[in-house]
């Protein structure tokens, strides 16, 4: 099987050891029995407070994309540093030497790739390019919601949603370092590939091997019709 995993980078967070110790054992284990992994890692919130910072000190919007970039890197980093022998190094800094490091068989760790484009982009087309069975976007939500269960306790959990429902779902803000649940040029590139996708809860580790097992009672998925 092949997976591309969309990590959220607020996951990287001394409060989340443990969760990020569990996705790591998972992780190593789908590698050792033949899975295709990448993970892409978002920056979360040294991402945050860098471009915090740097727009602060005038720096341009594509400098400010910069700084977002090297923090998801740093996550991906922690992650293959965890990981160990079955991590690819050094991290991908391209697309082109994301699909090279996959030849090594190991786990594929990415961030950013380059600016102006989310994480969530960048592991929409990994999927694409991999032909991904399953794009797992891995939130600190248990999936997706009829409205944001931050602002609304009576918030709904959508088991399934198609494409176009998942599009009038979607508010987002598109400054540098603030993507949230997707954005429209990954979504753009999952609906023209029909890709897979399913989202599910990081701070819930279990729901990732769920949806690895094919485990539909987690998370929310995506339907292409």
């Amino acid at each position: 099987m092949k997976y591309v995993i969309k990590l959220t980078g607020k996951l990287f967070s001394k409060e989340h050891v443990s969760q990020i110790k569990e996705i790591v054992d998972i992780l190593r284990k789908q590698v050792k029995q033949g899975s295709t992994v990448v993970v892409v890692t978002g920056g979360g919130k040294v991402a945050r407070e860098y471009v915090s910072l740097g727009s602060e000190l005038g720096i341009s919007q594509a400098g400010l994309d910069l700084l977002g970039i090297e923090s998801s890197r740093l996550n991906a980093l922690i992650l293959a540093l965890l990981i160990n022998e079955y991590a690819y190094l050094p991290i991908p800094r391209s697309v082109d030497e994301v699909m090279n490091a996959l030849r090594s068989s190991k786990l594929v760790i990415t961030g950013g790739l380059q600016p102006g484009q989310s994480t969530n982009a960048v592991s929409a087309i990994i999927a694409e390019l991999l032909g991904a069975d399953l794009l797992i976007n891995a939130t600190v939500v248990d999936g997706v919601y009829d409205k944001d269960p931050k602002l609304y306790s009576d918030a709904k959990l959508l088991k399934e949603i198609t494409v176009a429902e998942l599009e009038k779902v979607i508010r987002q803000t598109y400054e540098p370092g603030h993507y949230e649940l997707l954005d429209p040029l990954a979504l753009m590139i999952i609906k023209r590939s029909k890709i897979p996708l399913v989202f599910v809860n990081a701070l819930k580790p279990y729901t990732i091997l769920k949806v690895m097992n094919n485990d539909r009672s987690v998370g929310t998925w995506v339907l292409h019709r």
